[in-house]
């Protein structure tokens, strides 16, 4: 919710005072709406006038159920502002790394050097050899601001054909591969965690990164009785967590060697598949027959091949991913059973995956 009134002008105490609607005279309870933080409010101008800002998570969002991030709780903080001078956290002019510093400088400077840089390289080179890094995924409306120009510059005026964004190799994903497989990222809803029976993170420590997916769904699916497998060589907050609502004998933490994730994933694979813990049918739709992965188009070059092909090429036992992974073989017995091992009355187990 955004909220703004003229800076001249306050409410009050009284319920029919103020745009929350509760006697603030009162000691309010622990989660309480009438609040805002810091962050969440500015002074700004408003069709030319100085106006007070608030703009506060909405409770009956079904995403953040009034929880906020550290780039949607800023929203209001992230505007300019003559006032209170938050537009001093914003850059006004470009920067160059020069002796071992980022210093300031014009945008004719800024831009002179990109196009010295871009000449030299296609001189020395030819013109698909320039790459660039730049940013995106703004939140607080800073993608729009962030990446329209860079955009205008690199794409529509320069014609560039290489780049990459954010944490991520290319302008793709920030799951490799797996479009190419057939497989879109993000392809389940928030409200899976709450109706799931497993809830796999690998290498996600989701309290701290993804705070509000953790407390707001993956919690309230831990009480719900989902167990929890945790892939990482640390100890995180997020273990501790899911232990707090789980209790120690529903978490299991594979701590397994730095960079061994992949044998894990080809042992567990390996042994539910050997156990018949599959999906015969969406396997049979989503797979091509045959040996060899053979490109459907330009856009999906490597589809899934056959799932006996899968399974000879990644087989792997559980005593050799223990002994590559560095955890004991009845933990990855006992993550496979929690993933994918029917269910008494031989209904498929539900897991959710994080990565």
């Amino acid at each position: 919710h955004a909220y703004t009134w003229p800076v001249n002008k306050q409410g009050g105490t009284d319920p029919s005072a103020n745009v929350i609607g509760v006697n603030l005279a009162e000691q309010q309870p622990a989660e309480t709406e009438a609040w805002y933080s810091p962050s969440m409010y500015n002074i700004i101008k408003q069709n030319g006038k100085d106006v007070h800002l608030v703009i506060k998570p909405d409770k009956e969002c079904s995403v953040n159920s009034g929880l906020g991030s550290v780039r949607g709780a800023r929203m209001a903080e992230n505007r300019r502002s003559d006032i209170t001078g938050t537009q001093q956290q914003r850059l006004e002019e470009p920067l160059v790394w020069r002796y071992g510093t980022w210093q300031p400088t014009s945008w004719e400077d800024a831009l002179d050097l990109v196009a010295r840089v871009t000449a030299r390289v296609i001189d020395k080179d030819k013109e698909d050899d320039l790459f660039v890094s730049m940013f995106d995924h703004g939140g607080s409306a800073g993608g729009y601001e962030n990446t329209w120009g860079t955009g205008k510059l690199y794409f529509e005026s320069m014609k560039v054909k290489h780049c990459r964004i954010h944490n991520r190799p290319a302008y793709n994903s920030e799951v490799h591969s797996t479009r190419d497989m057939g497989i879109d990222e993000l392809n389940y809803a928030y409200e899976d965690y709450g109706l799931t029976d497993t809830i796999m993170l690998i290498g996600a420590n989701s309290l701290e990164t993804q705070t509000n997916l953790f407390l707001n769904h993956m919690v309230p699916g831990i009480r719900k009785g989902a167990k929890v497998i945790v892939v990482d060589p640390r100890r995180t907050v997020t273990i501790n967590a899911c232990e707090v609502e789980a209790g120690k004998d529903n978490v299991l933490h594979l701590a397994i060697n730095s960079g061994t994730d992949l044998a894990l994933f080809n042992a567990l694979f390996t042994h539910i598949a050997d156990n018949g813990w599959i999906d015969k049918d969406f396997i049979a739709n989503s797979t091509i027959g045959g040996d060899v992965a053979v490109a459907l188009d330009a856009a999906h070059p490597a589809p899934l091949g056959s799932f006996e092909m899968a399974r000879a090429e990644c087989k792997l036992s559980i005593q050799e991913a223990a002994k590559i992974c560095g955890v004991p073989e009845d933990a990855i017995v006992k993550a496979a059973e929690w993933i994918a091992k029917p269910k008494d009355d031989g209904s498929r187990r539900k897991c959710v995956t994080a990565y």
